[in-house]
């Protein structure tokens, strides 16, 4: 048997490796308020590196270790969103983490090592290597949501998280023991290799891509594989939580979508019935559960639910141009939810603080700013014109009506319609109370913090009226 070396192409995974070498130098900054702001400035510029290197990516098609790194548009899109949503924690962590002076260094080195892990899942085509970056992800997670050592809900969301991402790692491995069981491959260019003469293998294959599907609906935090995701968002840091609720749902629905767009080709209904499934299911189970939630995290928590149950309408029109939508309806949710879990960041007067949301009483009174952009924030995700979540929503509906899933979008409607309920109440608190909050100090300035939350606003309103141009870049990225 001849061995042949495989074309590294250091190119191929320069992102990771700067990413890399700036974790590693923040291990060794040393604790202390002196140098808060120094660690949050190396994250900062680990990531803008990357942005920077975008250009020379785009449109390339740059691969690496024998065809096992792809650095295509779809890849690169899906990167720079995650990165967009990492910067976002680092500038609520620069305030958050004012509380936590310790390990400062370790912390930034988790979030830089998350990213990594992240990269790698969105640029392989290979599973062995898509579920070593969730292994790199999910352990630095692990050790996140348990950040503050004192806080003894973080420790056992933390261990809820570990226990159950295990066994989620587990069943993801076995069925990649079942896929290459069954084609004697990892890579997806395996399913190419299933036809009329391979039916004894067939059904291996599908507990192979079954049992996939459900390690990558644990990292989506879909139904019925979403039990850890409350516990662990409330548990966690807020900053944390922050980060949890976005970067690996990017991870996780861009793997699914490259198995998707190969598996539709040769085995359509198989995946089109999961990912209706799937889809249905976390849209009533997050809406619903959502409306009796009285914890603005927790109830931010079951909303994520639901909104990976609308992403999901897009896959099942991956032969429509779904991936486009997908990709549209990723970039929105990015600042939406970044930006409400930012505002629950800016409440929480201390690390073990658990934001209620009738602590948002009369905010509008005291801080119009504030109340303004979380109001935006609400009305994005609840998908109500003229922001950003409406067109995305309205989008991703409308491939869902072209694939033939007209039940499904049904379903969605009146989900959303529902989902009013728990999304309104929040800005009925803000703007029609007269209590105040009490929660903000009277003058809290215009900081970079507020200011990221202004412009994240600001972003969503433009792309609900001006979509054109982030829908082209859609458009550019799915095409293969």
């Amino acid at each position: 048997m001849d061995f042949t070396i495989p074309d590294v192409n250091f190119i191929s995974f320069a992102p990771e490796v700067i990413l890399l070498l700036f974790a590693t130098i923040l291990l060794f900054v040393q604790s202390g308020s002196g140098r808060r702001g120094v660690c949050a400035l190396l994250a900062f510029l680990a990531l803008v590196s990357n942005i920077l290197m975008t250009p020379f990516y785009w449109g390339k098609g740059i691969e690496g270790f024998g065809g096992l790194i792809i650095r295509d548009n779809f890849s690169i899109m899906c990167q720079t969103m995650i990165i967009v949503a990492v910067i976002l924690v680092i500038v609520y962590s620069y305030q958050y983490l004012v509380f936590e002076e310790k390990n400062l260094g370790e912390y930034y080195t988790l979030l830089l090592t998350s990213v990594v892990g992240m990269n790698i899942m969105i640029a392989s085509t290979n599973l062995m290597v898509i579920f070593m970056g969730m292994e790199i992800l999910s352990m630095s997670l692990y050790v996140l949501v348990a950040f503050f050592k004192t806080v003894r809900e973080g420790m056992e969301a933390s261990i809820k998280y570990f226990l159950l991402g295990a066994f989620a790692s587990a069943i993801f491995l076995l069925g990649i023991s079942f896929f290459y069981g069954a084609s004697g491959k990892t890579g997806l260019d395996a399913f190419v290799m299933f036809d009329a003469t391979s039916k004894l293998t067939v059904p291996f294959f599908f507990v192979g891509i079954s049992l996939i599907m459900v390690g990558l609906g644990f990292k989506i935090a879909s139904v019925p594989f979403h039990m850890w995701a409350p516990d662990a968002y409330e548990g966690a840091p807020t900053s944390v939580a922050s980060f949890l609720s976005v970067a690996p749902k990017i991870a996780g629905m861009a793997v699914i979508f490259r198995v998707g767009i190969e598996m539709s080709k040769y085995f359509p209904e198989v995946m089109l019935t999961i990912i209706a499934f799937m889809a249905v299911t976390s849209m009533i189970v997050g809406n619903f559960a959502a409306m009796r939630q009285s914890g603005l995290v927790r109830m931010l928590a079951y909303s994520g639910i639901a909104q990976v149950g609308y992403m999901m309408i897009s896959l099942l029109a991956i032969p429509q141009g779904g991936g486009s939508a997908l990709l549209f309806y990723l970039s929105i949710y990015v600042l939406m939810n970044m930006g409400a879990f930012g505002i629950a960041v800016l409440l929480s007067k201390k690390k073990d603080k658990r934001v209620q949301i009738n602590d948002l009483k009369g905010l509008a009174g005291e801080h119009p700013v504030i109340a303004f952009t979380m109001a935006v924030f609400m009305l994005s995700l609840a998908g109500i014109p003229p922001t950003g979540g409406f067109f995305a929503k309205f989008y991703v509906f409308t491939h869902g009506i072209e694939a033939g899933y007209l039940w499904v979008v049904i379903i969605a409607v009146i989900t959303t319609v529902a989902s009013l309920y728990y999304y309104f109440r929040v800005i009925v608190f803000m703007y029609m109370t007269e209590e105040e909050a009490g929660i903000l100090p009277k003058n809290i300035g215009i900081n970079l913090f507020n200011f990221a939350l202004i412009v994240a606003a600001l972003l969503i309103i433009v792309l609900g009226v001006i979509p054109g141009s982030l829908l082209e870049l859609a458009q550019q990225a799915v095409v293969f």
